[in-house]
């Protein structure tokens, strides 16, 4: 009987890998979202901005009236040249843009890869690129997007079982809900991370602070709580938890950040990022 066990044991970790490998080894063309959503470099930023929040998207490929795309315009392009405002302190931030074209804040290029490359050659791309996403082009043309999530969703098929643990970024950086949010952006900036985790007067994770946060507050009071600032998008998940089933919610509820926990104390945080290097 022990032999017995021990060969149906074998079979399945045999099944769970190919499994993976086969899952990884899939074309992007199947998970990337399609059509692209585009925007021409003589358009405003204005439009921009309506374009990215009308659909809940990061970023928009900048293209010519043929089609044929000249770069990519993202969300922290925006931030990066807008001005916001606050009018009150519990009110959502107003952000001015200056009234410039899109073709002048784009990044001309784009990251890209065929329809044909594999889960894991997109995710090798972000890795290197440090981007959390790859447009899928066919010549000029474009197909598609290729994201963190969909590489996330392609992990959760796969069932990939390593815990959150063997890829999360560890020590985490983090600050008081009742830290300035001048604190915050030195701890950001000292640090050299994209993200803190905020935590509450018991130490339990409550929300994130970005550099998109950071951004989004440049023109805050310095002296201003950073609770007032931090975004509560985020997912604690047990550091044994498997994979599969972080990035099955994560991709799900698309939080900022994916934070690792064992009871109380925050152990490791997880980006787009380091779930594309579990797909290496």
């Amino acid at each position: 009987p022990r032999a017995t066990v021990f060969c149906f044991y074998r079979a399945g970790v045999r099944g769970t890998i190919r499994a993976v490998m086969v899952t990884l080894e899939t074309p992007v063309s199947r998970y990337m979202s399609s059509p692209v959503r585009t925007i021409a470099p003589e358009a405003p930023l204005s439009d921009a901005y309506k374009v990215l929040r009308e659909h809940a998207i990061s970023c928009l490929a900048v293209a010519r009236s043929d089609g044929k795309p000249l770069g990519v315009l993202t969300r922290t392009d925006l931030l990066r040249v807008g001005r916001v405002t606050v009018a009150h302190a519990r009110r959502a931030p107003l952000m001015e843009l200056p009234d410039q074209k899109v073709e002048h804040v784009m990044h001309a290029g784009l990251v890209s890869v065929a329809p044909d490359a594999t889960v894991r050659d997109a995710a090798r791309v972000m890795v290197a690129q440090h981007i959390h996403r790859v447009f899928v082009t066919k010549g000029d043309a474009l197909a598609g997007v290729f994201s963190t999530r969909d590489v996330m969703q392609a992990l959760r098929e796969a069932k990939v079982r390593a815990p959150l643990s063997d890829y999360m970024s560890s020590p985490v950086v983090s600050v008081r809900t009742t830290d300035s949010l001048a604190h915050a952006v030195d701890a950001l900036r000292e640090a050299q991370v994209g993200g803190l985790v905020v935590t509450d007067e018991d130490e339990r994770p409550v929300g994130v602070f970005t550099q998109v946060e950071a951004l989004q507050a440049r023109d805050a009071h310095a002296s201003d709580p950073i609770e007032d600032w931090m975004n509560p998008a985020m997912l604690c998940m047990d550091l044994k938890t498997p994979l599969y089933r972080a990035a099955a919610q994560a991709a799900a509820t698309a939080p900022r950040r994916v934070v690792a926990v064992e009871g109380r104390r925050v152990w490791g945080i997880l980006t787009g990022i380091d779930f594309a290097r579990a797909a290496l």
